[in-house]
């Protein structure tokens, strides 16, 4: 069974976490302050090199959390096979 991820949930989730918001995030990534929640919640932007800068800006790794998934994943998997 393959697990639906939401990037823009976990970045909302971390960013609460350490106080912050999409505004904040946007202007680090020096978008205009609208773009706050399109960060949070189109696809477009979460890519690896997004998520890259957001892990630095926010000090957490979500290339990481992704991996974690994966491998979850993957032994779920096998262990069905079985």
């Amino acid at each position: 069974m393959t697990q639906t991820v939401d990037i823009g949930k976990m970045i909302q989730d971390v960013l609460k976490s350490i106080d912050r918001t999409p505004a904040w995030l946007a202007k680090k990534l020096n978008n205009c302050r609208t773009n706050g929640s399109k960060i949070i919640h189109e696809k477009k932007y979460n890519d690896i090199i997004f998520l890259i800068e957001v892990s630095v800006l926010t000090n957490h790794n979500f290339l990481q959390d992704l991996a974690d998934i994966t491998v979850a994943e993957m032994n779920s998997n096998s262990v069905q096979k079985e």
